[in-house]
């Protein structure tokens, strides 16, 4: 993946964390096989806020019945932390990882954390999305990481040692949370997060930040 019509809009960094995050999503990751991550982030992308009149069924009565790649209740799962995830409270989270299981939980959340921005980017500049990678058969990992802490968030996490706990908030699955971050830094900072002065946005840290402020306060951002 190319995505040739961002080429003149953003800087060579953040295409880079694209294609990189581009040419991992249709391969089986850790619990999720690659025609799976392919129908997560096709569900991602047919998910849509609902008017307020319009509430999605509740978690608990959504089947397992498959259809596609996915079930209906994984599809619901997939909607729910990409459009409303400040309806995710701790009850909901435990029937989720009761069905789901917390390992692929975690990857489905970072698959969410990874396709979102990208497609947001594509729309703000009113261009075209880039079309999904291909799937690829392949046998999942099953990674799990070691040493990994809980009683900070809901997901058990490797231990922060500094950072900021939303850095390691997916590390359950490790490698999409470590995309995410090359997200992170290539759209939000660069390598220039310590500084307090950027000269390298078109927009000041502070402004930087105000937006950051207010984009969390409007999803209801659980940091």
């Amino acid at each position: 993946m190319e995505f040739h019509a961002l080429s003149s809009h953003v800087d060579k960094e953040i295409l880079s964390s694209f294609k990189i995050v581009w040419d991992h999503l249709g391969r089986s990751g850790a619990w999720w096989t690659g025609p799976q991550r392919i129908a997560i982030a096709q569900h991602i992308r047919n998910s849509a806020p609902r008017p307020l009149w319009d509430k999605p069924p509740s978690i608990e009565t959504l089947p397992d019945e498959l259809v596609g790649e996915l079930t209906i209740f994984e599809r619901g799962v997939v909607e729910r932390v990409t459009v409303e995830p400040s309806s995710i409270d701790i009850g909901a989270y435990k029937h989720i990882i009761e069905r789901m299981g917390e390992d692929k939980y975690a990857e489905l959340a970072a698959i969410v954390s990874q396709v979102v921005p990208i497609d947001h980017l594509h729309d703000a500049l009113g261009i075209e999305r880039e079309e999904l990678s291909e799937a690829v058969e392949g046998p999942i990992t099953m990674e799990r990481p070691k040493d990994l802490v809980t009683n900070i968030g809901f997901l058990p996490t490797l231990p922060a040692e500094g950072l900021p706990h939303v850095a390691v908030a997916l590390s359950l699955s490790l490698a999409d949370n470590a995309r995410r971050m090359l997200l992170v830094r290539s759209m939000y900072s660069g390598q220039t997060f310590d500084q307090m002065i950027w000269t390298h946005r078109s927009l000041s840290r502070p402004q930087v930040e105000l937006v950051a402020a207010r984009t969390s306060a409007l999803n209801e951002c659980f940091y």
